[in-house]
């Protein structure tokens, strides 16, 4: 699901960055240099949940549930965390030599499997990894998009309710099968999404896996960034909702959620401590979410990515910088490992000025966008938390907008750094 946009001019950009950009205890400068996306090259692997989209553009709302309702027109995309970063990502990176998307998801032998995969690789994203189960059913949805740019969904889940750690694992490794005598690429991150979704990807079995993921990527010469992205945070039993989480988290390098699954996510035991002195803090986010987030990286999580919906995001790094150091390596040392410990950011939301506005998968977007910046290779630039922040909600504002959201006319991932770079943001999309 993508955002919107940065700075109405320089001047602006500047005023924010100085002002409510940086959120409590910032130690960031958007005046750092940025790490290339590009580097030496390098895969990312898109997992998780994943479904067939049918979108009902342009829907009515009258607000009665018994009302006849009108739509514009019916499109089908492919849906889900797994599908909707990796569609993003590998649109991003079309230009990129040495570059590699990759989708891991399970689907039939069906109408919707086959479509998906269709959407796959028109975007650019490999389906080698893909599971096809023959007695499995595609999951589909249907997505209301009102016209007001929001959405509804109805979802039958279908094959992804069976989907297991076992499969997730036997699909990384065949990752390393390949007819190249060079072998694969190395992988730079490991995306997974929806675990509260996905009933056998939950506590200790999505630590597990998890485990196992980054010992079979990783090795002396290469660490890989390991993102979770939540969906479906149940807020009906906040104990069952933990449980699917919590254990987790030692494991996760970048967490994304919303405002509400942080506030389900809650935990009143949480030793953390919030300044409630500074008033542009409070302003943002709640002593009680600041303190969720602690909570989060007390548990062993890396760095929250907390969407803000027109708001924009709140990027948090942990204070420990051992947690960071963990994502060093002797040959690649991705940009995450290199962040400032205790920083934190506010990045906005960019304004779309000339397309329609289709929020479906703006925060698949942003947690794709943020995660290829906070993996990055090389030394062209340095990515610090505040530019990670604002590309990935570069990356939602072009997915958002449905003149771009399908590829025509989008910026590539290094065009969008060198709009960073270069300060030429669009204008903030005002709450």
């Amino acid at each position: 699901m993508l955002l919107a946009s940065i700075a109405k001019s320089i001047t602006a950009a500047a005023a924010v960055t100085t002002s409510s950009l940086h959120a409590h205890n910032t130690r960031s400068s958007n005046t750092d240099n940025m790490s290339s996306t590009s580097g030496a090259g390098g895969s990312i692997i898109c997992a998780g949940l994943s479904c067939l989209d049918l979108q009902l553009v342009g829907c009515t709302q009258s607000g009665s549930d018994e009302a006849i309702e009108r739509y514009d027109e019916a499109i089908h995309c492919a849906g889900g965390s797994a599908s909707m970063t990796a569609t993003t990502l590998a649109l991003l990176m079309k230009e990129q030599q040495h570059e590699e998307v990759h989708v891991i998801t399970k689907i039939g032998p069906d109408f919707a499997g086959n479509t998906m995969l269709e959407f796959y690789r028109r975007a650019g994203a490999s389906t080698r990894l893909v599971l096809s189960d023959e007695s499995a059913r595609t999951s589909m949805a249907v997505l209301p998009i009102f016209q007001t740019g929001k959405r509804g969904c109805y979802v039958n889940l279908a094959c992804n309710d069976g989907f297991s750690p076992d499969e997730m694992l036997q699909q990384v490794d065949e990752y390393f099968v390949n007819d190249s005598l060079a072998g694969p690429p190395p992988a730079r991150a490991f995306l997974f999404g929806y675990p509260h979704l996905m009933p056998k990807m939950q506590g200790a079995a999505l630590k597990s896996m998890l485990e196992h993921v980054r010992d079979k990527l990783s090795s002396d010469d290469n660490k890989v960034l390991i993102a979770v992205d939540l969906n479906g945070v149940d807020g009906s039993d906040t104990t069952v909702a933990r449980s699917a989480l919590i254990p987790a988290l030692s494991e996760i390098d970048v967490l994304h959620l919303n405002e509400d699954e942080a506030i389900v996510l809650s935990s009143s035991s949480s030793s953390a401590t919030t300044n409630d002195g500074d008033e542009r803090n409070n302003s943002l986010l709640s002593s009680a979410l600041l303190s969720q987030i602690s909570s989060f990286h007390e548990h062993g999580c890396a760095v929250v990515l907390l969407s803000l919906g027109s708001k924009g995001a709140f990027v948090s790094v942990t204070p420990d910088a051992k947690r960071l150091q963990q994502l060093s390596s002797s040959e690649c040392n991705m940009a995450m490992s290199q962040w400032s410990a205790g920083t934190q950011v506010h990045v906005p939301a960019f304004k779309i000025e000339h397309g329609g506005v289709n929020t479906n998968g703006a925060g698949d977007a942003l947690f794709a966008g943020f995660s290829l910046a906070a993996s990055s290779w090389g030394s062209k630039w340095k990515v610090c938390p505040l530019n990670a922040g604002t590309f990935a909600s570069l990356v939602a504002w072009q997915r958002c907008d449905s003149k771009t959201r399908d590829g025509e006319g989008m910026r590539s991932a290094d065009a969008l750094m060198g709009m960073i770079s270069e300060q030429k943001l669009p204008a903030i999309l005002e709450d």
